[in-house]
């Protein structure tokens, strides 16, 4: 166990202390953490949106999905997927879009 000797400690010294040490907490938890970029396949974005390939590559040629290439590959951004698939509506099974 600690012992602490207030004696010769004014009041405003341990509130500048208290003060920097939650300064210092807050800042830590304010800080805007990095978010991992997930990549979506063809395969797994098509089965997300519960469409067929050639129906998520229409939909890619008429800007309703946007793909990335990287390399020969087309992958889908999740974030993007999600936002695209809260702006349309799509059925749990296959046929894609509602009307």
């Amino acid at each position: 166990m600690v012992k602490f000797m207030l004696h010769n400690i004014e009041l405003s010294d341990i509130k500048k202390v208290v003060e920097e040490v939650l300064e210092n907490k807050l800042k830590g938890l304010l800080t805007p953490k990095k978010t991992e970029l997930k990549l979506l396949t063809r395969k797994d974005t098509a089965k997300l949106l519960c469409i067929s390939l050639p129906t998520l590559h229409e939909w890619t040629k008429t800007g309703i999905i946007k793909a990335h290439r990287i390399g020969n590959r087309v992958l889908f951004k999740q974030d993007e997927v999600h936002e695209a698939l809260s702006q349309i509506q799509t059925s749990r099974t296959r046929g894609g879009l509602l009307c």
